[in-house]
Order: C-alpha cells, then structure tokens, then sequence
C-alpha cells in the first residue's frame, strides 16, 4: 500500500491525513491501472463491449467500448471522492477507521473485477464470445477482504479519549417515581419522505400500480419512523414511533450502566441519519445536535439524538444509583 498511518501518537491532524490517503490512494491506483490496461488493450477489444456474465461465465450485458471506459473509470472516480469524503467528514474515530477500511476492501476488488473484464474482451471475435469464469472473481472478492482487514489493522484504533467528567445524578428517595419524555422529529427524514410519497403518486397515475405501491409503502414507512418518543422512567429507557408501537428500542434498567448528555454531528459521527450502527455503539440519530448517550454492562452505548438529554442522563442516572443501592 502506498501509503502508511501515521503513528498512534501523531497529532490528530497528521493521522486524520495519512488514513484519508490511505482511503484515497487505493482509488487512484484502481483508476490507472484500469485505464490503463483498456487502452494498451484499446485494439484487441471489440466494439461492442461485454460489462456483465453470467454464473456459468458468459456475457450477459454489453455496452459500447469506449462507454464501458468511461463508465468504470467515473464508478472508480466517484466511489474514491464519495469515501475520501466520508472519511474526512468523520469525527468518531471508529468511524474514520471502518470507513477507510471499507473504502480499501471497495477500491481493491472494483479496481480487480475492472481489469478482469477488460481482459476478457481482449481477443474475442465478438463481446458474446467473452467468458470470465465464477472462480476468478472470487479472487478480487478475497483480496479486496483481506486489504480491507489489513488496513483496518494498519489504522489503529488511535489515542485513547480522555477521559469523560462524571455525568450528572439525579438523587430519589425510596419509592419516588420520577419519569422523563421527549419528542423528537427529523424535517429532513420528512422531506425525503415526502418526496417518495408524492413519486409513488405520479407513477400510480402515469406509469402502474406495481410501480407506485413500493414506494407509497416506503414513504409512508419514513413518514412513521421520522418522529421517536424517547422515555426514561423506572423500566430503564425506551425509544418508540410516534406513530407505529413496534418496532421500538429498549435498554431495560438493569442493563445501564451509565448516561450522560453528549454533543453528536449526524454524518461525522454516524455518517447519516436513522437507525446506525457502529462498532459498540448504536445510534437512533435524527438530527445533529444535543444527544442522550446510555451506556451498558455489555460495552455498548445506544445514543439518541433528543432535546434535554442533560436531564434524562441525571433521572438515569439516579434510577441505576437508587437500584444499586436497594440490591447492595
């Protein structure tokens, strides 16, 4: 690989750098090689250029030569700037590293199958004629794995966070009940959400039923999952639609650990909106902004984006406190 992370103890800055031209650099090299193994072939490919195959290995998708250039050299471009950017927008650093581990692992295997093809279409009379048997795209599939956990490992997990100040309490005597309740709403899940209602509208009256019903249901689904009622009461917390019953989170009581009020950016952080996963941590992220982080006895921080997290992590708090205390 060309090039190496910065070291464990480089300043945020310079790391940030060497992981996104990890991310970047594979991209590059994909690009040239395929480019350049289609023109040294450019006279031996036919007009009519197979794209696609089969499970048995024959052509089964065509297009021009010179689309066929242009079309993977833009695929290869656009998917290096797309994760180059990702990479760059994260803040959470297991974020940063399984975005570039992915981005490499992606690079490799596009960038192998792309030059694949070109070589099946060297020589033959015609794109129909072109073969590229199942066994050897396993083989870009493999090593785009295995340059992907290679990077991952390459990165790091980088210097440990400071340590967090302890997060506020809220005291309860014995056999005080206290409840906490938010709504929270995302406009821009209710734009997109929108949007494909009203396109399965217009293809329900232009085009056909089959067509519109999907995405109608899709829309609709948005619609019902673009507000959460988040709860934090004896039972531990709960996160549910405002709309639908189930599904809903749940992280019962004796599961916390810990809560406390945190600051997330929606793309930096979990790199887009809805329901996210990353690694030990999962996130019902509707918006960036204020957030109630709830940590477990498994290792894992469930985070919801909602206003006056502050006072639902000192309720939690204290419930956990107040439960420890009646068991000790």
């Amino acid at each position: 690989m060309a090039a190496a992370p910065a070291p464990r103890g480089a300043p945020p800055g310079v790391r940030r750098g060497a992981v996104t031209a990890v991310t970047a650099v594979p991209f590059a090299v994909a690009t040239v090689a395929y480019a350049g193994v289609f023109m040294a072939h450019r006279d031996r490919l036919p007009g009519r250029f197979a794209t696609h195959f089969s499970g048995d290995g024959t052509a089964d998708g065509f297009m021009s030569r010179t689309a066929a250039l242009w079309s993977a050299t833009g695929l290869l471009v656009g998917l290096g700037l797309l994760f180059t950017a990702l990479t760059v927008a994260a803040r959470d650093k297991s974020g940063v590293r399984l975005t570039a581990a992915v981005g490499v692992g992606t690079a490799v295997t596009l960038g192998y199958l792309s030059v694949l093809t070109v070589l099946a279409n060297a020589d033959a009379p015609d794109a129909a004629a072109a073969e590229l048997p199942l066994h050897q795209v396993a083989v870009p599939l493999l090593l785009g794995v295995a340059t992907g956990a290679s990077a991952w490992w390459l990165i790091g997990a980088g210097p440990r966070p400071a340590p967090a100040p302890p997060a506020p309490s809220l005291r309860l005597a014995e056999g005080e009940a206290a409840a906490w309740s938010r709504t929270v709403v995302s406009l821009p899940m209710l734009l997109v959400a929108a949007a494909v209602v009203l396109g399965g509208l217009c293809a329900v009256a232009f085009a056909s039923w089959g067509t519109g019903l999907p995405l109608l249901a899709v829309g609709l689904l948005c619609v019902a999952f673009a507000g959460v009622r988040v709860t934090v009461d004896r039972r531990g917390l709960t996160v549910a639609s405002t709309v639908l019953p189930r599904p809903r989170l749940t992280v019962p009581l004796d599961a916390v650990t810990g809560a406390e009020s945190v600051q997330v950016d929606a793309m930096g952080d979990f790199g887009g909106w809805g329901y996210r996963i990353r690694p030990n941590r999962r996130g019902i992220v509707l918006r960036s902004g204020e957030a109630l982080s709830v940590r477990t006895t498994g290792g894992r921080a469930y985070v919801v984006t909602v206003d006056d997290a502050t006072t639902a992590a000192a309720l939690l708090n204290g419930l956990v406190e107040r439960q420890a205390g009646e068991r000790g």
